[in-house]
């Protein structure tokens, strides 16, 4: 048994700077480090080897200084390092680095490969994916737990649903999640094995393209996205929660009666621009309304496929819709894969949820195409769909678009506004064959009350500051009488007290509801990354010092459960508040 990890050398996000004269980033003098979800990464595969007897590898593909995170790794425990290093190599995106990776990996021919979920700079999910695809290995992301039996691994696999323990059959790529272990210190008495690492080059690997000619996806812009909240101080209890009431009810009641947008038209011949429905009909009618205002702009047939049924999709604006009636996902995948290539759309639109990720990235793997991750918008300009894209941290937007066709983006849920038609729209089913390579065994879902944080107006976050079981309680009650959501920071799911898919920040999902209460919360970096696209913050703290008023528009020094109970009371009471 053979397993490899790739690592990535990152800046620290939170050091990185922009030139607002030059619109580019500044590096120079930043600290640089192992990728975080890497080394989790880096420490499941010592403990396969500790388990199995597996023989360890661990490659970066990097500049020369990227020999340090390879070294970081063997003074950890990994057997053998290797170095990807080339100037030909420069300028790669997801695509060509896959390519590359991929190619090193059918030299160390593997059965397992371990990656991290994502990068913290790039955060795109996509290379895991493309180079299982490349390899023809069977893959599956956020994986927190992975045992091995034979040629097959017992995995538990974490998606915005619940957690799914499945059988993957090997050979196979993983992406974990930072749930999956606690990675080890590297004891003092460890020496240097910098000199041990191998160093893989352009000529070894037989690629005679340099990174850029084989990167589909062009960079073409950068800004920087600063904080523009200024905190306004709530003062008397009164006035709290009058204000707090007032937003909610606004909130709620704007665009309920959103119906009007005229059924799409489809007309035979015309280029079509297609959206991805998976899981959530909330992000999926998010897409559709979305495709539809590009589509009447741009002459193009706006189409959606996926695996809801037509009844939770009811008012979704489009001109057809093909349903994949399969609750498997890898004949999902291959249902939407298979109707791409009969079709060929010029432009394609997933969620930038879990599987909206493994199955772009396994797409744009198998076409050779660009993709660009969780989008924050579109538009198309001369024919091309230009994708505006986060990236360390949220702090910087790059906007890029992709030489290849089709030209394909995932989205963040809550970016586009909700629209509906009365309208029904044609529905075809499209029936596709069960998987092998995967199987289900069980599942433990979200239970009901902690709605999915993408489909809300409303989310109550919880910080350690509140954490306890009684405020977990009173904020369910509070969600649940404003259709909100409970969410909460990592020490708070790591607590047990509410499920790891309500997790907000870095580490967990990134948010845009039209009011986000912060109860108890410090405002830590790895948390507020995750607020930039909430359109209203409310901070609730005790200390007037909290980071968390740096990154609010209201603040409130009240304990927690006083504040809950005066917003629950005022909205109970008070005929002047629809709920």
């Amino acid at each position: 048994m053979r397993v490899l990890v790739f690592v990535k050398q990152v800046p620290d996000v939170n050091s990185i700077g922009f030139d607002p004269k030059t619109n580019r980033i500044l590096r120079e003098g930043i600290p640089l480090m192992m990728n975080s979800f890497d080394k989790k990464a880096v420490e499941e595969t010592i403990r396969l080897k500790e388990r199995y007897g597996a023989e360890t590898v661990v490659a970066s593909m990097g500049p020369p200084g990227a020999a340090a995170v390879v070294n970081e790794a063997l003074r950890m425990g990994i057997d053998q390092g290797y170095l990807i290093t080339d100037r030909r190599f420069g300028g790669s995106d997801t695509l060509a680095t896959s390519i590359i990776l991929s190619r090193f990996a059918t030299e160390i021919r593997p059965d397992v490969i371990l990656m991290g979920k994502y990068s913290l700079d790039g955060e795109t999910s996509q290379v895991p994916p493309e180079v299982a695809v490349k390899l023809s290995y069977n893959f599956k992301s956020s994986v927190s737990k992975i045992e091995l039996k034979g040629n097959e691994a017992l995995i538990e696999h974490e998606n915005e649903l619940g957690l799914h323990n499945m059988i993957v059959m090997l050979p196979a790529v993983f992406s974990v999640s930072e749930k999956i272990n606690k990675a080890r210190q590297i004891k003092a008495d460890v020496p240097d094995l910098s000199g041990s690492i191998i160093r893989v080059d352009s000529s070894r690997l037989k690629i005679d393209l340099t990174g850029e000619e084989m990167s589909p996806t062009v960079v073409f812009g950068t800004r920087s996205l600063d904080s523009q909240r200024k905190c306004e101080f709530l003062e008397s209890s009164t006035e709290v929660f009058k204000k707090v009431a007032d937003l909610i009810s606004n909130s709620i009641t704007s665009g309920s009666d959103e119906l009007g947008m005229e059924k799409p038209t489809f007309v035979p011949g015309r280029e079509m621009i297609l959206g991805v429905a998976l899981d959530d009909s909330t992000i999926s009618i998010e897409i559709a309304a979305k495709i539809a205002e590009l589509a009447k702009s741009h002459d193009l047939n706006p189409v959606m496929i996926g695996n809801l049924s037509p009844e939770e999709l009811k008012g979704m604006p489009t001109a057809r819709y093909y349903y994949v009636h399969s609750s498997d996902f890898c004949a999902i995948n291959k249902g939407i894969t298979d109707f791409i290539g009969d079709n060929h759309p010029g432009y394609i639109v997933f969620p930038s949820t879990t599987r909206g990720r493994e199955l772009a990235g396994m797409l744009a793997g198998k076409m050779d195409i660009g993709l660009t991750a969780d989008c924050i918008d579109l538009e198309i300009k001369d024919g091309k769909l230009i994708q505006y894209k986060p990236s360390f941290g949220g702090s910087i937007i790059a906007s890029i678009y992709s030489k290849t066709k089709p030209e394909m983006a995932t989205v963040r849920p809550g970016m586009f506004k909700l629209a509906f038609m009365k309208e029904t729209f044609a529905v075809e089913e499209l029936h596709v064959e069960s998987s092998v390579h995967e199987n289900i065994t069980s599942s433990s879902i979200v239970p009901e009350e902690f709605r999915s944080l993408s489909s809300s107006k409303i989310v109550l976050g919880i910080g350690r500051g509140a954490a306890e079981r009684g405020i977990i309680d009173e904020t369910l009650r509070l969600a649940n009488l404003t259709s909100g959501s409970v969410g909460a920071t990592r020490p708070v799911v790591d607590m047990g007290l509410v499920p790891r898919q309500q997790q907000i920040g870095l580490t967990g999902y990134s948010i845009s509801p039209d009011i986000y209460i912060a109860l108890g919360i410090s405002g830590m970096a790895n948390h507020v990354v995750g607020l930039r696209y909430c359109k209203k913050v409310i901070a609730v703290n005790t200390d007037p010092n909290a980071p968390i008023f740096k990154f609010a528009d209201y603040g409130v020094v009240m304990e927690a459960p006083k504040f809950l109970e005066g917003v629950i009371a005022y909205l109970s009471r008070n005929s002047s508040v629809h709920i």
